[in-house]
């Protein structure tokens, strides 16, 4: 199934999705510099000249793209990113000067709680936060990931990543929090590395795994994967030639592997958003540079015919 974004497209330079829901099995997209707020179903639209945002609908007919509020001057200078938190209450801004701002948003204000300094010169690129674990994870152009505490607003640690050597782009590309585990997923020019909460690196991608520029990632996620499953995918890349590869952890050798490369290859052009859905991680929602949007889903058990699934449970018996 598959669906071109048409919300909060109006001013973008290109169709690239930014981010996606599914509202009674229909996927909802919003574009580049927007940002869903997934309770309510509306989005924050940031990037402007005004160094704020405005509030919008997602849904509702007539109603979309309705402007409900617009909030000036959250920053000194334009927001480059923004990340609102699962339930909606928090919403962290990245800006172009490359500090970070922490509002509470009570569904008609914005009330600043913190401004985060850590990052060098150059703007912040991607954020993920967590109430669960009280967690903001920041990534700049500075190729350099911080960890935050949401609960007292302070600096934790900086992620400590492998010396990336032969990558010219160092930026930090995504960065995103596993809600089951508190595990955060990177991506640092085309290389992606599993943290622990503590900060642990878990596991790196081998060099073996480099990519070419014209396969290399544009995007990743981190799947709700429990850690004990040892063939569980922990996180899905998007590349900027529409491939997307499943990824999970060797724990002997502490490497990431890619387990699998979806075959019906819907989109083809740079993947520009992901969103694995949270209830039962069996979909995976997909948007590109075009403003194609899709839904994948992921293999599960009682989805198997009766001959296949005897199959996987006499291997999994003949493994012990």
């Amino acid at each position: 199934m598959w669906d071109t974004c048409r919300v909060g497209m109006a001013g973008q330079v290109d169709s690239s999705v930014g981010d996606m829901c599914l509202v009674k099995g229909q996927i909802i997209g919003v574009g580049r510099t927007c940002a869903l707020i997934l309770p309510s179903k509306k989005y924050y639209r940031y990037g402007g000249p005004n160094n704020g945002i405005s509030v919008h609908h997602a849904v509702g007919g007539y109603k979309e793209n309705r402007v409900l509020s617009i909030h000036d001057d959250m920053h000194r200078a334009p927001i480059s990113v923004l990340k609102p938190s699962l339930n909606g209450l928090w919403l962290v801004s990245g800006c172009m000067d490359s500090t970070i701002r922490v509002w509470k948003y009570d569904g008609g204000n914005m009330h600043l709680q913190a401004t985060l300094c850590g990052h060098d010169n150059g703007k912040i690129t991607c954020i993920d936060v967590s109430t669960t674990f009280g967690m903001i994870v920041t990534g700049g152009a500075d190729g350099n990931v911080l960890v935050w505490d949401l609960r007292t607003l302070t600096f934790m640690r900086k992620l400590r990543h492998p010396t990336l050597k032969g990558i010219g782009e160092t930026a930090a590309v995504s960065v995103s929090i596993n809600q089951k585990n508190g595990n955060i997923m990177t991506l640092i020019g085309s290389r992606i590395c599993l943290f622990d909460i503590n900060g642990n690196l878990v596991a790196k991608q081998q060099s073996s795994d480099e990519f070419a520029i014209k396969h290399r990632p544009s995007c990743a996620v981190a799947t709700d994967c429990p850690e004990w499953m040892e063939n569980g995918i922990v996180a899905i890349t998007g590349h900027v030639n529409g491939d997307l590869r499943l990824w999970s952890i060797d724990y002997d050798e502490n490497i990431l592997i890619m387990r699998h490369l979806m075959p019906d290859k819907v989109h083809s052009c740079p993947i520009t958003a992901l969103r694995v859905i949270s209830d039962n991680q069996h979909s995976l929602l997909v948007g590109d540079k075009s403003g194609k949007m899709s839904v994948c889903k992921t293999l599960s058990l009682d989805s198997l015919p009766q001959n296949e699934l005897q199959r996987l449970l006499l291997r999994k018996d003949e493994a012990y």
